[in-house]
């Protein structure tokens, strides 16, 4: 009899279940969940964080969101941007809980429908679905289905469906206004936002070959990228991401496939190519797309970088020639028409592989039309956001991070805040007769500084300026000011970006000859504080002579993938000794050496059981979320134990020798 239950009840759990996994949360007032984003309205106003008129019935949370449509119109409009298009024709179902003002006894006489449209803004093709309220006053659950068929070929095309419309009252006239609250929209599909795809990963590099060059490393010299990458998927299953290659590093012409639909259609023949030197054999072109494929079977997500100068300028001399051959015969000499129409081709096919973002680099001084002057801000900015637009088109749900521009700590003067010494080893100069002045090094900070990102391209303080990739002041500033906010903001269009800070594994990129700089337990300390506080970091390992990761750097990249499987604390940061900034006193030790002038800062944050200052404090005193005193401390800064207190959020209150005051937050984990 048992048994027989157990088979009846199994397809009901089963429906539920599917039912319960298909939906994902699009947005929610009180949670903030805001995984598809408010545009604009039409004929009326929406708010937010309004108090639920009953929390009575089937929606008990205690605020959402509510639109008052205008007196005297006959429709009323909320627009929200989707995160990820629907570019696939498929059932997909939108449910969410409405409530209107209207009574129930008026519900025949006043505007009564609640109508969902799903919309492609590039082509005009929408499908609309309109439900009717059947109760006043009350909340009450509404499911739209968009079958299969509702679909166009064209508004799958061209970025695809990628606006949500909500309706309400439309076609129905009322000489008053009528409130609507909706709350908890739920969609067939997940909606993240494109900058919280990498949030809280760390990974690593995987530098692939291209073009001729790919077929010279694996013909002739022997390497294997298959095992390679297979080595890194088996090995660290808490990656969580791989930075490979569609480009060599620094040259654009190179490419890791060979076949490019926009070449075959541009040239009228199958098989097309610009330049051999520009393209691997067919053979090879499939380790690039083998790659992806293991690195995506183990979990990981796959980013590709993509150099963006003219193919012309790094190419040999017949390379160039033909290129410029390419852009005059074919685009009637408008490089920068002939390049987008070159990357999207193959930005196509990498997207049906399954790739999930981009890396481009040189970004900044993209100028691919010879005919535009080096100072034509204006003509340059333009051809970047039509490159962009164009991968945004190709890819609608690929990530994006360009190397443009940088961002440096500074003081409150504005003034560059300077390294002057990294430690004991390195006060002796390269003359033998002191500290070299020319180490002075400026420190990064991930900042949004373009309007197309994703995620912040995290180079730091380029190599040649003195700037060690594990420098201390980037554990003191760079990795701190990740941990008091993960996500930067351009303010130019309110463009979220997520802090992801890019760190060679040596002391030069790429390169498997030049000396390891991080430790095992640095390593980690960057990855763990970066990744807690919801940032990215990647490490850029280099692949060694036959394909595969430098044995020393397996070591260090299995030390980390062990200490995030059981979740291990990082070491606690303490300033090398000998390191100082520009203009601090050498003669004082660390507990001293630090400017008043400088922020306040607890690291790591969020903490565990142990976390320290950067200032030396008279004294301090923790107050939990009610404002109730819940620790104190004196005369410490350092190692500061609060493992015996709840976790939530805690308001430091410092007090200093000279009676000033000081606050910050504390998070505890």
């Amino acid at each position: 009899m048992s048994k027989l239950k157990i088979l009846l009840m199994s397809p009901l759990f089963l429906l539920l279940g599917n039912k319960i996994h298909a939906q994902h949360l699009w947005y929610e007032n009180e949670t903030e969940t805001e995984n598809i984003t408010f545009t604009r309205t039409v004929d009326g106003t929406f708010t937010t964080d309004e108090t639920n008129p009953d929390v009575s019935g089937i929606n008990i949370n205690t605020t959402s969101s509510k639109f008052v449509r205008n007196a005297d119109v006959n429709r009323g409009f909320t627009y929200f941007d989707l995160f990820t298009p629907l570019t696939t024709a498929s059932k997909y179902t939108i449910t969410l809980k409405a409530y209107t003002d209207v009574a129930t006894s008026d519900l025949s006489s006043e505007p009564n429908r609640l109508r969902i449209y799903l919309r492609n803004t590039t082509t005009g093709d929408f499908k609309q679905i309109t439900k009717k309220f059947t109760i006043g006053q009350a909340w009450e659950e509404f499911s739209f289905v968009f079958d299969k068929a509702d679909f166009t070929t064209e508004g799958l095309g061209s970025g695809g469906y990628n606006q949500l419309d909500i309706g309400y009252g439309n076609g129905q006239e009322s000489t008053s206004t009528i409130t609507y609250y909706i709350d908890q929209i739920h969609g067939s599909i997940p909606q993240i936002p494109l900058e919280e795809v990498l949030k809280g990963s760390w990974g690593g590099r995987f530098y692939i070959r291209a073009g001729e060059d790919l077929d010279d490393y694996v013909d002739n010299r022997g390497y294997d990228y298959i095992a390679g990458a297979q080595e890194i998927a088996d090995s660290y299953p808490t990656m969580g991401h791989v930075i490979t290659n569609a480009t060599n590093n620094a040259n654009s012409q190179l490419w890791t496939l060979r076949t490019n639909p926009n070449v075959d259609t541009v040239m009228g023949a199958t098989g097309s190519v610009v330049d051999e030197e520009f393209v691997p054999s067919l053979a090879n072109e499939q380790i690039i797309i083998d790659v992806i494929d293991i690195f995506k079977n183990s979990g990981k997500k796959v980013i590709l970088y993509v150099n963006t100068q003219s193919p012309a300028n790094r190419a040999t001399a017949a390379g160039a020639v033909a290129w410029n051959n390419y852009v005059d015969t074919y685009f009637a000499g408008d490089g920068h028409a002939a390049w987008m129409n070159y990357c999207e081709g193959y930005i196509k096919r990498f997207t049906e592989i399954g790739v999930d973002g981009y890396w481009f680099d040189s970004f900044g001084s993209y100028n691919i039309n010879n005919s535009l002057g080096a100072n034509d801000v204006a003509s340059t900015t333009e051809q970047k956001a039509e490159f962009v637009a164009m991968i945004r088109n190709a890819a609608p749900n690929a990530i994006i991070t360009t190397n443009i521009d940088k961002d440096s700590f500074v003081d409150e003067n504005g003034d560059l805040i300077l390294v002057d010494t990294d430690g004991v080893d390195e006060l002796v100069g390269v003359d033998g007769t002191g500290d070299d002045p020319n180490r002075d090094y400026a420190i990064i900070k991930m900042t949004a500084t373009n309007p197309w990102s994703d995620l912040t391209a995290g180079h730091i303080t380029p190599l040649g300026q003195g700037a060690p990739p594990n420098s201390w002041a980037y554990e003191e500033f760079t990795v701190t000011d990740i941990e008091e906010s993960s996500i930067s903001i351009y303010e130019e269009n309110s463009k979220q970006t997520l802090k992801h800070l890019f760190l060679p594994i040596r002391s030069t990129w790429s390169s498997e000859r030049s000396d390891l700089m991080f430790d095992d337990e640095q390593a980690y300390r960057f990855a763990k504080r970066i990744t807690d506080a919801g940032g990215s970091v990647t490490f850029s390992n280099t692949t060694a002579t036959d394909g595969t990761t430098s044995e020393d750097e397996v070591e260090i990249l299995t030390f980390i993938d062990q200490q995030f499987a059981i979740n291990a604390d990082a070491t606690v940061y303490v300033r090398p000794e000998g390191a100082f900034l520009v203009g601090e006193d050498q003669n004082l030790s660390i507990e001293t050496s630090l400017k008043d002038d400088l922020p306040l800062r607890a690291f790591p944050n969020p903490v565990k059981d142990v976390f320290s200052l950067t200032k030396e404090v008279a004294s301090g005193v923790l107050y939990n979320a009610l404002g109730a005193k819940s620790y104190q401390f004196n005369n410490q800064y350092k190692n500061i134990d609060i493992s015996n207190l709840s976790v939530g959020l805690y308001l430091l209150q410092v007090n200093y020798k000279d009676g000033r005051k000081e606050h910050l937050k504390l998070l505890k984990e």
